[in-house]
């Protein structure tokens, strides 16, 4: 897939220019612009904080999350706001609960 294409897309579709997407995601018009060439590939922070500019989630917007239930895209849209650790912490817990299950 290709992300700035993407984004530009999702921009254009929303009749917003380079300018105004920059603005309202708080970052720079020539950091977009390189994103949307290629020049750059964002982090998931920015790419979340462009995604969510463009009322988009980051499942909707790489369209491989869109078939899960409710529950597991607003669990995955939490789990991105955690820390490096609480990830750990909360996989260990997962995987503990799976474990249970299949006793």
């Amino acid at each position: 897939m290709d992300i700035g294409k993407r984004i530009r897309n999702l921009r254009q579709t929303r009749n917003l220019n380079v300018s105004e997407l920059a603005q309202k995601a708080f970052i720079s018009q020539s950091y977009l612009s390189d994103i949307e060439t290629g020049r750059t590939a964002p982090s998931l922070d920015k790419l979340n904080i462009i995604c969510k500019t463009l009322d988009i989630s980051l499942g909707e917007f790489f369209g491989e999350v869109a078939e899960l239930p409710v529950e597991l895209i607003r669990l995955i849209e939490s789990a991105q706001k955690l820390s490096k650790n609480e990830v750990r912490l909360l996989s260990d817990f997962i995987d503990s609960l799976v474990s249970r299950q299949q006793r």
